[in-house]
């Protein structure tokens, strides 16, 4: 369980809760397609609000809640695959898309990041390359970004 992003913890407890997607919206106050959307990680972030309220539709108390509403804030990070600057449409950057990978690498145990032997200045691609090994990214077969 630890470890699970959103979307898949989203499916879990509907799943327990013998729940079809319509019913946990209709529990829940949400709509179907909001349900259907946030399973398949389509919301990388869910509004807190839509959050409580599935919270209270599954049932969630304590330790449980807790790590759902955490898994809630990393989100579910999106594959890094091309560049996506800020826009102002609200789609998220590299920079949220690394703190996604990053968070979610976080609950296996940290890995530490050798930076040993690179310039207080060095480019960012080697940090990048070097933070990508730390979490045990193959960073031959990772496309260019």
């Amino acid at each position: 369980m630890g470890g699970e992003t959103f979307a898949v913890m989203v499916q879990r407890r509907r799943y327990l809760a013998n729940l079809t997607q319509e019913g946990l919206a209709e529990r829940s106050g949400l709509s179907p397609r909001s349900i259907q959307n946030l399973e398949r990680g389509r919301v990388s972030r869910p509004r807190r609000e839509s959050v409580r309220l599935l919270a209270d539709a599954l049932g969630l108390t304590g330790p449980d809640r807790a790590a759902f509403e955490h898994a809630a804030r990393l989100g579910t990070p999106t594959p890094i695959t091309a560049w996506r600057g800020a826009t102002d449409s609200g789609r998220g950057t590299m920079a949220d898309n690394l703190r996604q990978l990053v968070a979610q690498a976080g609950h296996a145990g940290w890995q530490p990041v050798d930076l040993r032997g690179l310039p207080h200045n060095a480019a960012p691609d080697v940090v990048l390359d070097r933070l990508l090994t730390a979490l045990g990214i193959d960073t031959e077969t990772t496309v260019a970004v």
